[in-house]
């Protein structure tokens, strides 16, 4: 129980910090901004939950992306609203930039570790990004290529 908690109080410091990085550096007042906010959280919730109690062990990135999908797409009826009127007041950037805050401060927490690391991590990290940008490269070419739209 603990552990939902403290999960809990986090999302909600991350929605906080988004809704004020929305605020200072796209100009969106904090109430547009709570829909969106609570909508994410919402969808991490259950998300997480699926997580923890589906017998499949995915990451919960994978059931948290699922659940998006599922709230978001156009078989959903409510799809284009939550997608328009809450999730489009918040700009991408105030997202990434509490993530990037986040993993700063798991870096800094583990710096003696990543000094380890030392080069090595660099060539990893540009073998993944390579590959990450190859990769959906090659698989929006196939999805243009299949719809005719190249």
């Amino acid at each position: 129980m603990k552990k939902w908690a403290d999960q809990l109080i986090i999302l909600l410091w991350v929605g906080l910090l988004i809704m004020i990085n929305n605020y200072i550096g796209f100009g969106v007042p904090l109430r547009d901004s709570l829909g969106g906010v609570i909508l994410l959280i919402a969808i991490t919730i259950v998300g997480m939950l699926i997580t923890d109690f589906v017998p499949l062990k995915m990451p919960s990135v994978f059931w948290i992306s699922l659940v998006a999908i599922l709230v978001t797409s156009s078989l959903n009826p409510y799809g284009s609203l939550f997608d328009k009127q809450y999730l489009g007041k918040i700009n991408f950037l105030a997202i990434s930039t509490a993530i990037l805050a986040y993993a700063g401060l798991a870096v800094g927490k583990d710096l003696k570790l990543f000094k380890q690391l030392s080069w090595r991590i660099v060539v990893v990290a540009l073998a993944v990004y390579t590959g990450t940008f190859l990769g959906a490269a090659v698989i929006a070419e196939f999805v243009l290529r299949f719809t005719g739209k190249v």
